[in-house]
């Protein structure tokens, strides 16, 4: 790191302190931050505990009340019910992870069972039962201690309630034990007097096990309580060190300091994200103490919520940070605390919006739900602590939410050092809109990082757009394929084109589009692209994962399958050659070169590269870490590459030969394996195919080493 950065670095930290200090002076800050969650979670914990008891009352969960009128029918009520109990088949249930069975345990309860009591001489037993004061009522009617068999016979009338469910669940537990005994009685009378019965129709049964996971229902409002107690405590900071700050005339002051007002903004920004972060700790530990001591842990949070608990909270702080950014964009353009109250109510209630996605169980997450702002965060909550996500989905939910952060804190940092902020003008927003007078060389590293914020979902959304059609409209694959083309000229084309020319940047310079390009740059490039597909392939082999061989092989399959009756051209042009033209113009062209007029070339390149790994990871999620290495790999290469040639082009180049040699060692595959060179009858290349390929490399590193860009 240079020494401007070092410095730039330690004046946000200092600004952060101070702020963060003049913050938690605030009792209003405090009482939000400690004495809110320690007194509002013991006394919700209290409410919720008494709710899933009377839940037990009123389900049959806990022992069924019944009462009799003699001490006789007890005894043989007790008996025939023991007996039938014996009679029904043992079923094995696991109520481990069941809220229900959990508090009934811990009441003391055995589940199910049943109390039975006496009524008292001259009680009228319809009135006991009629008044709640027992679930059911049974009254022995006749009974014959002779009996026409093995043993006496009893005859039974069960008073229970109308429209009552505990009274018919105890209604169902004493009929299905009484019928058990006279089917037995059948059978034995059957078997005694020799009668073979031919029953009409016979069923058998068979029972097939499946994995089942318990899930707690009420772990599903865990997500929007950390949500929302996150938005409560980033809410105030927000707004005091924005609109606070100018209704206070103190904002000029800092606008003056020898500092840029992008460190004053960071410095804001990271005080306003340590209180929310704060606030969600503070509230999940007073959360998870309450329901400790409650004895609630296992059946609100689940099982697996405690070792989900480090996902749970890198969510919170890329939550935290996202909402931070939005408050600060939303509360500079205000002139006045209660004028950004006003701005942020319609915000909050749009924020509890999304919490209704996390009580609907059968909602599934998906590409959409995963880049959908707030419903994303709590749907992946609810998926945590349920211990049933989707790694590949996280990854999305954490990556688009970061980018909607970059975004929300590019937009502010934008009307944060307008002029409106200090005079208090009423074209804050407009402003957003309006191009430098001054024309730029290349776009600053926020406008790139707005960009890359808006094209990392968007592509997401438009992507899938052509697979769909083609389902809709049966398109074939070549229609499909081309399709594609207008997808990546959208997205990594139109997307930076625009923002360039709202940011009145030079368009060559910004994308790097230099003609002038070394000779040796573009020999090194075709090189590259000869010989790095066998390395990349084999790389992929090294570090992929055993368990998943069979599924790629299949994958590949499969691609093979699909593109054999595809003609070449249409996939070199849509699969090679858009690709590398688009993605080169949006990640070195655009993206690096607004990076590497701040940061240094090795941090530059390192952080393309890993940004275009994770894009190839995101966006298909056929591959994880199979395809993250060899991408990030490539981008390294690819990034190198603009900073010795000075141009885009020689990267185009290298990166549409490496996807055109794939797709032709695909296409031509029958005849490769009439060689004995088939890729699908090898698990490795041919070893002559990868020391050629290492030896291009090397070569192609040697020149490109040497090679510096032309100067103009």
């Amino acid at each position: 790191m240079s020494s401007s950065a070092h410095l730039s670095l330690a004046r946000t930290m200092r600004l952060a302190l101070k702020e963060l200090r003049e913050i938690l002076r605030d009792r209003r800050t405090i009482t939000t931050l400690v004495l809110m969650p320690l007194l509002l979670y013991p006394l919700l914990g209290v409410m919720v505990k008494r709710g899933l008891l009377s839940s037990l009352e009123s389900t049959g969960a806990t022992a069924f009340r019944v009462v009799v009128e003699s001490a006789e029918a007890i005894e043989q009520l007790s008996r025939q019910l023991e007996e039938g109990e014996s009679l029904l088949p043992q079923e094995s249930v696991d109520d481990s992870g069941n809220p229900l069975a959990e508090l009934a345990a811990a009441a003391g309860e055995k589940q199910p069972a049943l109390k039975i009591y006496q009524l008292e001489d001259g009680v009228p037993l319809e009135t006991v039962v009629r008044s709640r004061q027992a679930d059911i009522g049974v009254r022995l009617t006749a009974s014959d201690q002779k009996g026409a068999g093995n043993g006496p016979s009893f005859q039974w009338m069960l008073v229970h309630r109308d429209n009552s469910q505990l009274s018919d669940n105890a209604r169902s537990y004493i009929v299905r034990r009484l019928e058990a005994v006279n089917e037995q009685y059948v059978l034995d009378t059957l078997t005694e007097h020799s009668i073979d019965l031919h029953l009409p129709a016979v069923i058998t049964e068979r029972t097939i096990a499946v994995e089942t996971k318990q899930q707690s229902p009420f772990i599903t409002f865990v997500p929007l309580v950390l949500v929302l107690m996150t938005m409560t405590g980033a809410v105030y900071p927000a707004i005091d060190l924005t609109a606070g700050e100018r209704e206070r005339g103190t904002m000029e002051i800092l606008i003056a300091a020898p500092i840029s007002r992008m460190t004053l903004l960071a410095g804001k920004f990271l005080a306003v994200l340590v209180v929310a972060l704060l606030t969600a700790c503070v509230n999940m530990l007073a959360m998870i103490a309450t329901l400790f001591t409650l004895g609630l842990d296992g059946a609100v949070l689940g099982g697996n919520a405690l070792r989900l608990m480090p996902l749970v909270v890198l969510m919170t702080v890329v939550f935290a940070g996202f909402f931070s950014a939005v408050l600060l964009s939303i509360t500079s353009v205000a002139r006045s605390f209660k004028e950004a109250q006003a701005y942020l109510i319609p915000l909050m209630l749009i924020s509890l919006t999304p919490g209704v996605f996390s009580l609907m169980p059968d909602l599934q997450m998906g590409p959409l739900l995963a880049i959908t702002p707030l419903v994303n965060i709590v749907l992946a909550g609810r998926d945590l602590l349920q211990g049933d996500f989707n790694l590949l989905m996280f990854g999305i939910v954490i990556l688009s939410t970061a980018c909607y952060g970059v975004l929300a804190l590019t937009l502010a940092a934008r009307v944060f050092g307008s002029d409106s902020v200090l005079y208090g003008s009423s074209s804050s927003w407009t402003a957003l809109l309006k191009s430098p007078d001054e024309r730029l060389a290349t776009a600053a590293p926020a406008t790139a990082m707005l960009a890359l914020a808006i094209v990392f979902p968007l592509f997401l959304v438009v992507g899938a757009i052509p697979s769909r059609l083609g389902q809709m409209f049966a398109l074939s694959l070549p229609q499909v394929l081309l399709l594609n083309i207008f997808v990546f000229l959208i997205v990594f084309v139109a997307v930076p084109l625009l923002i360039i020319r709202l940011s009145n940047v030079s368009l060559s310079s910004a994308l790097s589009l230099n003609t002038r390009v070394p000779f040796a740059a573009l020999v090194a490039a075709l090189l590259f692209g000869i010989s790095l597909w066998p390395v990349l392939y084999e790389l992929n082999l090294v570090v992929g994962i055993a368990s998943r061989a069979e599924s790629l092989q299949r994958m590949l399959e499969t691609l093979v399958d699909d593109l054999e009756k595809t003609p070449l051209i249409i996939k070199l042009t849509a699969l090679a050659f858009a690709p590398a033209l688009c993605e080169e113009l949006f990640f070195r062209g655009f993206l690096q070169t607004s990076l590497r007029q701040r940061y240094s070339a090795t941090s530059t390149i390192a952080a393309t590269a890993i940004l275009f790994g994770l894009f190839h990871i995101v966006v298909r999620d056929s591959l994880f870490l199979e395809r993250m290495i060899p991408s990030t790999l490539m981008g390294i290469i690819l990034g190198i590459m603009l900073e010795r040639s000075g141009s885009v082009l020689p990267g185009m180049l290298l990166h549409a030969v490496h996807n055109g040699l794939l797709l032709c060692v695909v296409h031509y595959k029958t005849q490769l394996e009439q060689l004995g060179i088939g890729l699908e009858q090898r698990s490795h290349l041919p070893p002559i195919w990868l020391a050629g390929g290492i030896g291009l490399a090397i070569l192609g590193g040697l020149i490109l080493w040497r090679t510096r860009p032309v100067s103009s």
